[in-house]
């Protein structure tokens, strides 16, 4: 299995958005059950409201096609997102042996 850096720039309407944020914590509870989700969380560090979605699977279509279950594109609050090739080397994400 590959792992998936997913970036998500979410898009200006905050009220929109947040009326999704649990149906979109649903959806990552599920991914995170099943294994697919490995870490989530929103990124805080600059004026663009973002996410980071580290996801594990067979090959980057299938995180597309796992991108598009999410509520909040459903509700097209994400005005960008980036799907990159992760590769851990140290920490829990990285290969064992």
């Amino acid at each position: 299995m590959a792992i998936f850096a997913v970036t998500y720039e979410y898009g200006p309407d905050t009220e929109r958005r947040m009326a999704a944020r649990p149906a979109h914590r649903a959806w990552q509870a599920h991914l995170l059950e099943s294994g697919v989700l490995l870490a989530s969380g929103p990124l805080e560090d600059d004026d663009t409201p973002g996410g980071l979605l580290i996801l594990s699977a067979a090959e980057r279509a299938n995180i597309v096609d796992i991108l598009t279950q999410d509520p909040y594109a459903a509700e097209d609050v994400i005005a960008a997102t980036t799907i990159r090739t992760w590769n851990p080397v140290f920490g829990p994400f990285a290969p064992q042996g």
